[in-house]
């Protein structure tokens, strides 16, 4: 672990924000495994590595020919489904490192969250400027439907309640749709950002994550959109993107960083609702 942690200029703001691991290539996704209690992350060449929260060297878990990791999710047996953009699909890769793809074909995954049926919902993104990108959901015996079609960069996603939330990146604002099928209603806009990833806690508040302007919100479940990380240096908290809530007791949120090597954490004070863990059949 980095000791950065003292040489944070009180003007970036973050509360007990650290660099947890360095020397991971360029990790857009993260998640925390209650199975083995490592947290996993993904590379820019198709790495899936796993490491602890207190630091040390990242374990690679395996390599995937073509491949570029984003989004990460985990099921109950400790698999791990990662948006493989390189390779056009999900892959599921088991905790010894065997690889399968899970689902049909999606032209840019980007970030999936399982529901508590079981069903992976995965966000296709789309191109950047163009309100091409939707959410596809995959059933758990791999068939996928497509939702929610004409969105302006579906990036991160999370679920709460009977609702999935959505980021368009590009809007940029955060949407949500009823799981059980129904139209798209905003739930807040963004100004001169980028979003990416979404993670709620135990009190209803949705944690937003910016690529830019390096900074990580929280909306509270009612109430004014509120600067938790605020990093103008672009150095302690550099580029998040997906984030989420870690450790036995979720109480350490960690952010991602597509645009370093690191993966930096904060104290948010609160704990995260844990995710729907599904048995795989």
């Amino acid at each position: 672990m980095s000791d950065s942690t003292h040489a944070i200029p009180s003007s970036v703001r973050g509360p007990g924000l650290r660099t947890v691991i360095e020397g991971l290539d360029h990790p857009e996704g993260v998640c925390w495994s209650p199975a083995d209690g490592l947290v996993y992350a993904g590379g820019e060449a198709g790495q899936l590595y796993r490491f602890s929260l207190d630091g040390g060297e990242p374990e690679l878990v395996v390599t995937v020919p073509g491949g570029f990791m984003l989004g990460l999710a985990i099921d109950g047996a400790g698999n791990v489904y990662v948006c493989d953009v390189g390779n056009t699909c999900v892959q599921q890769i088991s905790p010894d490192g065997q690889v399968r793809r899970y689902g049909e074909e999606i032209a840019s995954p980007n970030y999936p969250v399982f529901d508590a049926d079981g069903r992976l919902w995965v966000s296709d993104t789309g191109d950047w400027g163009t309100p091409n990108g939707g959410v596809v959901c995959i059933d758990p015996d791999g068939t996928t439907t497509r939702h929610a079609d004409g969105l302006s960069f579906a990036n991160g996603l999370a679920i709460s309640g009977d609702w999935l939330y959505i980021v368009e990146s590009t809007w940029p604002r955060v949407q949500r749709m009823p799981l059980a099928g129904g139209e798209l209603e905003p739930v807040v806009a963004l100004e001169h950002a980028v979003p990416d990833g979404l993670a709620f806690d135990v009190d209803g508040g949705l944690w937003i994550s910016c690529w830019q302007p390096n900074r990580v919100y929280r909306l509270p479940a009612e109430g004014d959109l509120e600067v938790v990380v605020d990093d103008w240096s672009g150095v302690y908290a550099p580029t998040p993107t997906n984030v989420a809530f870690a450790g036995p007791n979720l109480d350490v949120l960690v952010l991602a960083s597509l645009g370093t090597q690191q993966i930096a954490a904060i104290d948010p004070g609160v704990r995260g609702v844990p995710l729907h863990y599904p048995i795989p059949a």
